[in-house]
């Protein structure tokens, strides 16, 4: 089997692509002989990640637990909820939901890693790649296959672990990096999912999870996998600079090797989790690709290390947002080590869209986690400048923006998210900083803002424990009441058979949830006081700590705490409902906004076309009149002769016809506009719309100069110019769906220069206000 040195998860995932996959002939191996019992015996099998004890209490994911707003759903005694086909938050985001935490109740369906929910599979001993691992039923696209454990060990220990495996003479290494400073090494301790082969065609991918805080490693269907099939992803070694294997993966697309220069071409430019966080089609990176080959150009070693194709990131042009991308994009920001080119690329995403679209898209973002999200985007940033006093044009960009949706962010109703993320303390930080003295006000008034927030402890859910009708553990079992510690545990034969905690899986929680093999009471956690190394003990949920350790409580739930939650539930549930409520209203008057808007304007083109032929009647008949007195005038003082006046009246009687015409061409034309109004409408605002997927792109560099505010001023401009001039152009004809390279040329042509014309205006502008700033001084010397 030929395994690569070190893999990084976030290579794996880019081959979960948009590519379709390549058709060859099947090759099925459910003829070959069983091996999964021979290989157990040459490792340890795990049924958790076993942590060195230098991060035995490091949670790195998250410092809170990320809930969800789904309900529980029981239905033939089990708990449906979360269910791939739900609208769960935390499935979303890549986000495990934990019992005792979330509303959504315990065993939901979104615990896949914690329940250790694998498919159907065996090892088998293949012809030239040693052992693999094949389907034993078929599984469909995007199930859950299993997870890729080992022992977690930082950068420090892998270092040593490498040097001991070369010495013990081990050919093959299983290392698998999860993010900087921890990393998998399933060398000696794993799961089956060691035995994962390459692919250069793979059915299968790596994709990073949350889980109790910490990130796993989850290998998932990339499409449907046949019963027989091997199962494979795609290690991309060559993003590591390992030596050049020969590769039997056996794919119509195979490469020959893996490793070295020769795969440096063919592999994404991106991970798959920010192709869809910046919108990014396989059918771009193949343009891309081909530019740079056409070129001359190659992948630089910068690019490479940090697994981000920087060029390709910035030469990207993005897409309007779309609703449905905003959990993605939620998921992608909480990615460890992000790179600050990519988080600069999606947060620019938000600036393209006009202000009443960015309300409805924060609003969701919020939804999905999105506060935590930016917060570990602030974190990022922070983390690179690190001691520096000052921050680089594209720190001080990103920081920028995400002050900018703070500012447009909908209204919270607790502290609760932004406490989670860490907000606050980060825009802190940043103050600390050399920030000019507007992002330092600006900062402060989110603060300010803020400060009147509470933080909201919800009391989680509690059931009755035996309940006959539900399949569930007393997890779900939670005491109101702070135990008092008089409380002691039951004895006798009782107490032999049956522990207070019932049947949990103590093995599944984190560290700080168990004291010697024994799980804390519901909520409770404990920590080293850092002074004294003392252990002590606190609940968030009850907003208590205490140095004595929490009892479990003997007695059951009362009925009148069980009302006490169904009230809080139905309290809850009217809550989402008014939100649900206020959002429909708040659509629906903006439809009607938009209608009144459309009708005032057909009204006053109406109003427009009558007036004009109001004007050429009456100006018809003042002519007239104007002629007949002047012609009189002519005759009584006989100073003209009569074939002056014979003339005059000649033209006077010419005069009539026309003006008759005048009014009859100005009330068809009155009509005329009144029926295509609506049409040309229309057709105005899908010419925008084409216009303006193109033209902020373009005008992105000037924001430095001239502000974000009087950016988006210029891009409406030019957006509503261009529109009304193709729309005359074109009257009558539907809009393109998409431009087409000429046109393009020539709106960057045009808003060159555009651009050009307004610098002048802003420069001129700017330095007369310098001028104005100075004269009150100059006049007190005078």
């Amino acid at each position: 089997m030929s395994k690569i040195e070190t893999v990084d998860s976030s290579d794996h995932e880019r081959s979960k692509s948009n590519t379709p996959h390549l058709e060859k002939s099947m090759q099925l191996f459910d003829h070959y002989e069983d091996k999964t019992d021979e290989v157990k015996a040459q490792f340890v099998v795990l049924s958790e990640n076993q942590y060195i004890n230098r991060l035995k209490n490091v949670y790195s994911a998250s410092n809170e637990f990320m809930t969800c707003d789904c309900e529980e759903d029981i239905v033939d005694g089990l708990n449906i909820a979360c269910g791939s086909d739900s609208d769960c938050i935390n499935r979303l985001t890549n986000i495990e939901c934990v019992d005792d935490q979330c509303g959504c109740g315990d065993y939901c369906l979104n615990q896949r890693f914690q329940r250790r929910e694998y498919a159907n599979i065996s090892i088998f001993l293949t012809a030239e790649k040693g052992y693999g691992m094949r389907a034993n039923v078929d599984i469909p696209a995007h199930s859950f296959i299993i997870e890729y454990m080992g022992e977690i060990v930082d950068s420090e220990e892998y270092k040593a672990r490498k040097q001991k495996y070369d010495a013990e003479e081990i050919k093959h290494f299983y290392f698998m990096m999860i993010q900087d400073n921890e990393i998998i090494d399933a060398t000696k301790k794993a799961s089956l999912g060691r035995y994962c082969n390459h692919s250069c065609d793979p059915n299968a991918y790596i994709e990073k999870w949350v889980v109790n805080k910490r990130f796993r490693m989850g290998i998932f269907a990339k499409r449907k996998i046949n019963k027989g099939e091997e199962i494979c992803f795609d290690y991309n070694v060559d993003r590591y600079g390992a030596q050049p294997q020969k590769c039997f993966c056996g794919a119509a697309n195979c490469l020959g090797v893996m490793g070295g220069k020769t795969q440096s071409e063919t592999v994404r430019l991106l991970p798959h989790i920010i192709t869809e966080a910046l919108g990014v089609r396989a059918s771009d990176e193949k343009k891309w690709l081909k530019e740079q080959k056409k070129n001359g150009v190659k992948v630089t070693n910068d690019n490479v290390d940090s697994n981000v194709n920087v060029e390709f990131v910035k030469a990207l042009e993005l897409k309007p947002l779309d609703p449905s991308d905003l959990a993605k994009i939620s998921s992608c920001l909480m990615q460890p080590d992000l790179d600050l080119i990519v988080i600069k690329r999606i947060l620019e995403r938000f600036g393209m869209a006009f202000d009443d679209v960015l309300e409805g898209l924060l609003f969701r973002l919020n939804r999905f986690h999105g506060m935590q999200a930016l917060g570990h985007a602030l974190k990022t940033i922070f983390s690179v400048v690190g001691e520096k006093n000052t921050l680089s044009a594209d720190q001080l960009n990103v920081l920028e923006m995400t002050v900018y949706l703070f500012e447009h962010w909908p209204k919270l109703k607790s502290k609760n998210s932004i406490q989670d993320g860490e907000v606050e303390e980060l825009l802190r930080a940043f103050e600390t900083k050399s920030l000019s003295e507007n992002m330092k006000t600006r900062i402060d008034h989110l603060l300010e803002e803020w400060s009147t927030l509470e933080v909201v402890y919800r009391i989680p859910k509690k059931l009755e424990k035996n309940d006959s009708q539900r399949v569930l553990d007393d997890r779900r079992s939670r005491s109101g009441n702070t135990p008092s510690s008089g409380n002691k545990l039951p004895t006798g034969p009782a107490s032999l058979t049956k522990q207070p905690w019932g049947d949990i899986d103590v093995s599944m929680l984190p560290e700080n949830r168990k004291v010697e093999g024994c799980p804390l009471p519901s909520g409770w956690e404990w920590a080293l006081d850092p002074t004294t190394q003392t252990r002590y003990y606190f609940n968030r949920l009850m907003n208590s700590t205490q140095w004595e350790k929490p009892e479990w409580p003997v007695d059951k739930v009362t009925k009148e705490d069980e009302e006490k939650r169904r009230r809080k539930e139905r309290d809850r549930e009217r809550e989402k409902a008014r939100e649900l409520r206020d959002l429909k209203v708040l659509e629906k008057e903006r439809a009607l906004k938009r209608q009144s808007e459309l009708k005032q304007e057909e009204e006053k083109l109406n109003m427009l076309s009558n007036i004009i032929a109001e004007a050429s009647r009456s100006g018809s008949d003042e002519n007239e009149h104007f002629k007949t007195k002047k012609s009189r005038t002519i005759l009584k003082s006989q100073s003209r002769s009569k074939g002056n006046a014979s003339r005059g009246e000649k033209a006077a009687r010419v005069s009539d016809p026309n003006s008759e015409k005048k009014i009859v061409l100005s009330n068809s034309n009155g009509e005329k506009e009144r029926k295509s109004s609506s049409e040309n409408h229309s057709l105005d605002k899908k010419w925008m719309s084409l216009f303006a997927s193109y033209v902020p792109n373009i005008l992105k560099r000037y924001e430095s100069e001239i502000g974000r505010d009087n950016l988006k001023n210029c891009a409406r401009d030019i957006v509503h110019h261009l529109a009304k001039k193709e729309e005359k152009r074109h009257e009558g004809e539907a809009a393109p769906s998409t431009l087409s390279d000429e046109r393009k040329a020539k709106i960057k042509a045009f808003s060159k220069e555009y651009m050009a014309k307004f610098m002048q205006k802003f420069e001129e502008k700017k330095k007369r206000k310098l001028e104005l700033s100075g004269s009150p001084s100059k006049k007190q010397k005078l």
